[in-house]
């Protein structure tokens, strides 16, 4: 097996390893930071500590990626951070901390930059789109899995195993990552002035501000209240790890689904409908009479977003020059955290102040409006529909 394919291999099993370890304990972390208050805004406070660490790091760490040349180190140190975040969420007992442990979480999730921005270079310069879609699938694939096991692990250990396991994981993940063969870039310092032309790239801009509402309705249910809507309607822990499990099986099924067909449809009509299956997802959870209800939205966001994100990853670097592109990469996913951040947050607030029900129904409603009017802008300059 040639040096590429074999590294290909090696960093597809360590981004299946990455996301085990951050989202192993995921579906039933609203309602374990519940047990410690009874505010939604204070639970949405703590799971926004994720988004917010996380847009802080990522385009440093796309500046960071270019500047060295070479991806290894910090993907490794962002890896420990996961692992960290975990053992501490398992170990303590207090809100601060937990918001603490979670904060590193949403550091160790920068590493996503330069992971998508090395596995890039093994490709040539046009087949961006694939080679996100492909790692997109291998992270869908551990998100999976992880998810998958969470209710179980509870039964078995209560809720700090899946924690303790996800940083047994996180070391599993850094000792492959040293195995993987990475040939060094040329470095590149960004300078503000480059760094500020990327933010106003057309092709940059506009996915990046699409993803950030997809984020933010994402992260104010799926990853938000759902399995807080859940518990409400009977769900025991094994059914709301099956609930999120679901969704990015949802994803995972979607980014394969993609890589098969992004040559023979448009990107316009994969994004065009994917917003509008996402957007009936969150109003199935809404209305949801049932927990079956929620099995079926939670289902359509997730394949939604697998159909959306890749696509949208992609064409913010597909036009950028490969030296550029882990920066480009980085304000990419800088910008979208943000949404991942402002989700839990605001809509922590509003749902104190309205439900949880009324506010799925107001974040549809933003969600709609906003993605389909830059929808309109990115199209119209593209024509990719044609």
């Amino acid at each position: 097996m040639d040096t590429r394919r074999s590294s290909i291999i090696l960093f597809l099993g360590v981004t299946f390893l990455f996301w085990v370890t951050l989202y192993l304990y995921v579906p039933t972390l609203p309602t374990y930071v519940k047990t410690k208050t009874m505010q939604l805004s204070v639970v949405g406070l703590v799971l926004s500590m994720y988004g917010l660490f996380m847009a802080l790091i990522r385009l440093p760490m796309g500046i960071i990626g270019d500047a060295i040349g070479w991806g290894k180190p910090p993907i490794a140190v962002g890896i420990f951070l996961a692992a960290l975040g975990a053992f501490i969420m398992g170990k303590v007992n207090t809100l601060f901390m937990l918001g603490t442990g979670r904060a590193l979480t949403g550091l160790s999730a920068g590493t996503w930059v330069i992971l998508i921005g090395v596995f890039s270079t093994f490709f040539k310069f046009e087949q961006a789109i694939f080679a996100s879609s492909l790692l997109t699938f291998s992270a869908s694939f551990g998100r999976m899995v992880g998810t998958a096991l969470t209710g179980y692990l509870n039964r078995i250990g209560g809720y700090p195993l899946a924690f303790f396991l996800a940083a047994v994981t996180g070391v599993l993940a850094i000792i492959l990552s040293l195995c993987v063969k990475e040939e060094k870039r040329s470095p590149k310092k960004a300078s503000l002035k480059s760094i500020a032309l990327l933010v106003v790239k057309r092709e940059v801009l506009l996915p990046t501000v699409i993803s950030i509402m997809i984020h933010y309705a994402d992260w104010s249910v799926t990853f938000g209240f759902l399995p807080i809507l859940a518990q409400q309607l009977g769900a025991s822990d094994v059914i709301k790890s099956l609930l999120i499990n679901l969704n990015i099986a949802g994803i995972t099924s979607a980014n394969l689904m993609n890589t098969l067909l992004l040559k023979r449809v448009g990107h316009g009509t994969l994004l065009g409908s994917g917003a509008f299956l996402f957007f009936m997802g969150i109003v199935l959870i809404a209305v949801a009479p049932t927990v079956l209800w929620l099995f079926c939205g939670t289902f359509c966001m997730g394949f939604a977003f697998g159909i959306l994100y890749p696509i949208l990853l992609g064409m913010s670097i597909q036009t950028v020059d490969r030296s550029e592109r882990t920066t480009a990469m980085g304000i990419h996913q800088s910008f979208y955290a943000v949404g991942m951040f402002a989700g839990p947050w605001v809509s922590g607030i509003i749902a104190d102040r309205l439900g949880i029900r009324p506010m799925f129904v107001l974040t549809a409603a933003v969600y709609l409006l906003t993605v389909y009017a830059f929808l309109y802008l990115l199209l119209l300059k593209k024509r990719v529909y044609q």
